[in-house]
């Protein structure tokens, strides 16, 4: 086959390949939104556009949840002229790029899993025309303010842009300074790289220059939840950042709310403390699930029931729980893998009447059955337990504090030390032994005299020569021998064997 013809079917084989992959992505990939028309929604009688399908990407940081969109030109844009009704459940699932989510007025339904694990999610907006919902501070409730339906992930991080762009500072969430950065450069590009390397060296984080202009304009970037990196003084050729972590964000649910809804505060692990008013009845599925951070719940009186996996994975919460008399329902694994140590105190005198899911408690994974739960107390009596645990834990903390830097500085002296003493074994035993080695290998696949200096070859060259005086020497020696002594003829075998048989006889 020619040359040219082996060119044109490779060509064409590449660019069948290329159509097969790209017609596959284009069958597979979802669209950026994704909308369907409902007649008779959720048997309200209405019918129009409901928002039940979302493929974000780093171009979408905010989404309007008003008008169906539809794509125009290579770009998504809204249709004006059509209303969205409601949104779907999991409509928007493990988004790693929406920051903020407006509702807009003609909203009548949103699924209670809606937004599940938004994890850039600060603030969810609603219009105050909207009959069915309303936002307070960017968490999203029911209107009449009797549901909670959504917290989101990154709110402390938008209570800490909205508070310095107010006030300069952070006044309304705790701020634990880590690292302290002072940058020099004669220009901004300058200051980015500086700021860039330190960053890396000192905690690998990855600093970007989107991340820089942004801090630059706000005073602030968050680049990871509960991580900010704050800018408290710009001249020309310095900056001034300080590196801090919100841990101790604390969040009370208005008075007047009765049910927190299912995934309410799905895996919002940076919350220390939730306080929840005397006027919750309900708490739904899932609704505090993976809330790592938070140590202690508080359960109201009027509680009456509490849903599947409702605290599941709150590894933290050490402390004691009083679940009052008034819960009649605890859903399966509401406790599940929370803290092995964790005591209820039972308002209940015992289960009659309790509809209890399976392993709703919290055991530890080398037992079959948790610990029984103290039936007939009184959260008086659970207070006295958690406020000996409270001291307990303060006292330790305080004695950690104490030992603290004499630990970290003697750490310190023997890290530098050790890393000295390794830094000498390099230098002196393994970079020339690995070296040599390097040499020794490239001499025998190349030359012998590779890497050798004019003295060094010539040594070699004369011990060659040597050598080969000394064989030819060998050599001569032994032809003389050879000339002087003949060889003689071997003798016959027949004596030999003659003498053998003779003897045998």
């Amino acid at each position: 086959m020619k040359t040219k013809q082996k060119v044109l079917i490779v060509c064409l084989l590449v660019l069948f390949i290329g159509a097969s992959v790209f017609m596959s992505f284009n069958m597979i990939s979802r669209p950026t939104y994704e909308f369907s028309y409902i007649e008779n929604y959720k048997d309200t009688g209405k019918s129009g556009y409901v928002f039940d399908g979302f493929n974000g990407n780093g171009s979408t940081p905010e989404i309007h949840i008003d008008h169906p969109y539809s794509k125009v030109n290579g770009n998504w844009v809204p249709d004006e002229s059509k209303d969205v009704i409601g949104v779907d459940n999991y409509t928007l699932v493990s988004d790693e790029y929406v920051k903020y989510i407006y509702i807009g007025p003609t909203v009548e339904h949103i699924d209670e899993q809606a937004f599940v694990y938004c994890k850039q999610l600060r603030a969810v907006y609603v219009d105050e025309a909207n009959p069915n919902y309303c936002d307070v501070d960017g968490v999203l409730y029911t209107k009449d303010m009797k549901t909670m339906i959504l917290y989101p992930i990154c709110r402390c991080t938008q209570l800490v842009y909205d508070d310095i762009a107010e006030y300069g500072d952070v006044r309304n969430i705790g701020l634990d300074v880590k690292e302290n950065y002072d940058i020099n450069g004669k220009d901004d590009a300058e200051l980015f790289t500086a700021l860039h390397k330190q960053i890396r060296e000192t905690n690998g984080d990855d600093f970007t220059q989107a991340m820089f202009d942004e801090m630059l304009e706000k005073k602030v970037t968050a680049p990871y939840i509960g991580t900010y990196y704050v800018l408290k003084e710009k001249t020309a050729g310095s900056l001034k950042v300080e590196k801090a972590w919100s841990c101790d964000e604390k969040y009370t649910v208005p008075d007047g709310v009765e049910r927190i809804a299912g995934n309410a505060f799905y895996k919002c692990d940076r919350l220390i403390e939730i306080n929840l008013p005397d006027s919750v009845k309900e708490i739904g599925n899932m609704a505090f699930f993976k809330c790592y951070g938070t140590s202690l719940i508080r359960l109201p009186d009027s509680l009456e029931s509490i849903g599947n996996d409702a605290f599941s994975y709150c590894e933290n919460m050490r402390y004691a729980i009083f679940i009052p008399e008034t819960v009649k329902h605890i859903g399966h694994h509401a406790f599940y893998k929370c803290n092995n140590d964790l005591k209820y105190y039972m308002g209940a005198k015992s289960d009659d009447g309790l509809d209890l899911g399976g392993r709703w408690q919290a055991r530890s994974d080398n037992k079959f059955e948790a610990d029984p739960p103290l039936w007939g107390t009184t959260r008086e009596e659970c207070d006295k337990y958690n406020q000996e645990l409270y001291d307990r834990d303060a006292k330790e903390a305080e004695e950690a504090a104490k030992n603290a830097e004499p630990t970290n500085s003697s750490n310190s002296s023997k890290s530098e030390v050790n890393t000295t003493f390794i830094k000498l074994i390099m230098v002196f035993f393994f970079i020339p032994g690995f070296l040599y080695i390097g040499v020794q290998v490239i001499r025998a696949m190349f030359k012998e005299d590779f890497l050798m200096t004019k003295r060094g070859k010539r040594k070699l060259e004369a011990i060659k020569k040597e050598k080969e005086a000394i064989h030819q020497s060998y050599v001569e020696a032994g032809a003389l021998e050879m000339q002087e002594n003949p060889a003689e003829e071997p003798e016959s075998t027949d004596n030999t064997e003659d003498s053998e048989e003779g003897g045998d006889e």
